[in-house]
């Protein structure tokens, strides 16, 4: 893959309206040009999706959120401390009896400390599962962005490849053009030659714009995800990349996705919440066992009014501790209703566990087959290409010595630039089926990346690039 700077394509002669495209692609070229341009690696692109993507941003927010799960939980086990005071005027009036009135000061300390209470504990244990399931949350945010980064790099990256391609076509069909003109002009050729090369070079000239069009919107789509223009990108060294893309025995990449696949592990979690809601629920049969105490300080008349204790005149304190037992009697069947519908969203969260581990399963199985063919056919490819340079070139020299005709030439080199596409387009989707493997069982993150595109070389974006 090098590197190849856009220029406006040339028209020559072979096509005098043309020259209207060439103004624009000459417009597009300048107005991109005025960007800076640095180079990009896979690993700087995903950190700066990480840092720019709103939904990971609020992935990452409820992440923060989800933590708090556990400690509000946690309260309702610990001792609650309240402190209250009061001060009242109080007049009273008794028919035939003078009374004066009189003043009510004080406060009072209270402590209420959870002795046993089932549905408390279990709803502990729940929150603490989902914390772990707000952690494997955020995990799968992190790897769905790694992923969406990576191929949106190697789509990039395949347009940038066919453009090269559509490039070098384009220069090879204009050569037979002129070739064919000039032994038109020497008599050795028909005008049918001349006209079969000009309408491969149209052809060829409508695919360099295609391809010129992908590319943009590669790139563009890669600068939205990144949150900045990216003019350069890193290329991937297919020599060094390849011999790491292994996708190992089927049954372990079965295994690793129904064990390791974050949509599983976090429908494991889903299932014992499920389960705990059940024991949760048959609390409402149990009593609640609860320690209580309080110190009062005040006034005769708060003090009277606590403890029905007269003190006189003088200012007292009182206190009092005890355990309180409350025992359920019948609370309208409202706990068997809880307990039934608590068993149904079990069995529920039963079946979309084995729902996931089918799916989990199934999505590793395509991504191997994926890699597996994807590794197969790139090497069919090469040797299509390798048999298609050949027929070229010897169709090129039969063309010159007069034994093949110029339609023999031009449908070898459209033969030589389906298998060179062909080839590079196979060996980018295997690359991608891969790296939905190592998603398929959580095994996609920075470090992966970093081993997988290690030594690659600065390749710029033509369409960035001045002439």
């Amino acid at each position: 893959m090098s590197a190849v700077v856009m220029q406006p394509i040339r028209a020559r002669r072979f096509h005098g309206g043309w020259h209207r495209g060439r103004r624009l692609l000459v417009a597009l070229t300048l107005s991109q040009g005025t960007l800076c341009v640095h180079a990009e690696s896979l690993v700087g692109l995903a950190g700066d999706a990480l840092a720019h993507d709103a939904s990971f941003a609020g992935a990452e927010a409820a992440y923060r959120a989800g933590l708090e799960k556990e400690p509000e939980a946690r309260a309702a086990l610990l001792p609650h401390l309240a402190l209250s005071q009061s001060s009242f005027k109080n007049s009273i009036h008794v028919p035939g009896v003078p009374a004066a009135p009189y003043s009510t000061l004080g406060a009072t300390v209270s402590l209420n400390q959870s002795l046993f209470k089932w549905d408390d504990w279990e709803a502990w244990q729940e929150s603490r599962l989902s914390v772990a399931d707000t952690g494997l949350a955020f995990a799968s945010a992190r790897q769905d962005i790694l992923l969406k980064v990576a191929q949106a790099y190697l789509d990039a990256l395949a347009a940038h490849d066919a453009f090269d391609l559509a490039q070098e076509h384009q220069r090879a069909v204009g050569e037979q053009l002129a070739l064919a003109r000039h032994s038109f002009a020497l008599g050795a050729a028909t005008v049918v030659d001349v006209d079969e090369a000009q309408a491969a070079v149209d052809a060829a000239r409508s695919d360099l714009v295609q391809a010129q069009g992908t590319l943009a919107r590669r790139y563009a789509a890669l600068q939205k995800m990144v949150g900045h223009p990216v003019d350069r990108v890193d290329p991937v060294d297919m020599k060094t990349v390849f011999p790491l893309v292994q996708p190992g025995p089927l049954e372990q990449r079965v295994s690793d996705a129904q064990t390791s696949g974050y949509a599983v592990k976090r429908q494991q979690i889903a299932l014992e919440i499920a389960r705990r809601e059940v024991s949760r629920v048959n609390a409402g049969y149990l009593p609640t066992v609860s320690l209580i105490g309080s110190v009062s300080h005040g006034n005769s008349a708060f003090i009277s009014g606590q403890t029905n204790f007269y003190t006189g005149a003088n200012r007292a304190t009182s206190g009092e501790i005890g355990v309180q037992i409350s025992i359920p009697l019948f609370d309208g069947f409202s706990t068997s209703s809880a307990k039934r519908e608590a068993i149904a969203l079990r069995d529920k969260a039963e079946d979309d566990l084995e729902d996931a581990r089918r799916s989990a399963a199934l999505d590793a199985e395509d991504a191997f087959l994926g890699v597996r063919d994807g590794l197969a056919q790139t090497l069919a490819l090469q040797t299509a290409k390798q048999s298609a340079e050949t027929s070229l070139r010897s169709n090129q020299k039969g063309f010159r010595v007069g034994v093949r005709i110029n339609a023999d030439v031009l449908n070898a080199e459209d033969k030589l630039f389906s298998a060179r596409r062909d080839l590079d387009k196979a060996r980018y989707d295997t690359l991608g089926q891969f790296l939905h493997l190592k998603a398929s069982a959580a095994q996609l993150d920075e470090q992966t990346l970093a081993t997988l595109f290690a030594g690659d070389v600065a390749k710029p974006d033509p369409l960035n690039e001045k002439k």
